[in-house]
């Protein structure tokens, strides 16, 4: 289809969409004061975000969600040594505040392991955060034990914008009745550096789906978001769960668009 037909399709049809609640939550790396604030949403949904100046290896750490209340969940390191800042020419705001600091891990003799407890089962989407400060030349491996999706390699040089592949990750995971969420960055016994600037993790039963910006509402710029995802083979255009890119995508997302959300 046409883009200016799938415009002109769906621009007519702008509905209001419920908010995320849930288990969803951000966290992220750095000082303390440097803290994303609430209002900034990166990839992901807006929110507190959950900032640590420290965690070393085998302590557990309790969570808040994104309204700041404590929620069940809590998360252990294992495997990352230390957090690095560096100034990533041309971020400002929320961006330098997430990306200008990461939680580092030398895979010696594993990876940096995250480990989270007490997730609601469910699907989450998961943006996991890892463009290096200092070395744009640097890519990490990122994965989800919680998936059957292959790692991906993460890293670039900051563009102006959050970029799939270059500053984040994407992909959905599946919490079963565990309550276990598992994500990494490395290759154990790699003896080579990985990061991670921070992760958003997203109950997707809370989310209206073709509210691409997840701003609480359906309009033009879910329908520019969605273009842009699917030009780039974002996950996020896979509206079908298929795996591929074509006219069954755009099919499902103009479906979900007219139904509209709760």
């Amino acid at each position: 289809m046409h883009i200016s037909k799938l415009v002109s399709c769906v621009t007519v049809m702008s509905v209001i969409a419920g908010s995320a609640a849930g288990q969803s939550f951000n966290i992220e790396w750095g000082s303390l004061d440097s803290s994303p604030p609430a209002t900034y949403g990166g990839e992901g949904l807006a929110g507190v975000w959950n900032t640590f100046d420290s965690m070393p290896a085998f302590q557990r750490f309790p969570l808040v969600g994104l309204d700041g209340s404590p929620i069940a969940v809590d998360i252990m390191n294992i495997g990352f040594d230390v957090i690095e800042s560096s100034n990533i020419p041309g971020t400002s705001g929320g961006d330098e505040a997430l990306l200008d600091d990461c939680f580092t891990s030398f895979n010696d003799p594993v990876d940096g392991c995250l480990f989270m407890r007490f997730v609601e089962p469910g699907e989450y989407r998961v943006i996991m955060y890892a463009i290096t400060p200092d070395d744009e030349t640097l890519l990490s491996r990122l994965r989800i034990d919680q998936n059957t999706e292959d790692p991906e390699m993460v890293g670039g040089a900051w563009s102006g914008a959050h970029e799939i592949g270059i500053t984040y990750m994407t992909q959905i995971a599946t919490v079963g009745v565990d309550g276990r969420l598992d994500i990494h960055s490395g290759l154990p016994g790699a003896n080579t550096r990985s990061v991670l600037n921070g992760i958003q993790v997203i109950a997707v039963a809370d989310l209206c789906e073709p509210d691409l910006n997840m701003d609480g509402q359906l309009d033009f710029f879910d329908i520019s978001a969605f273009l842009s995802a699917y030009a780039n083979m974002d996950p996020v255009a896979d509206f079908n769960n298929d795996s591929s890119f074509d006219f069954f995508d755009i099919s499902a997302f103009l479906t979900a668009y007219s139904a509209g959300c709760p």
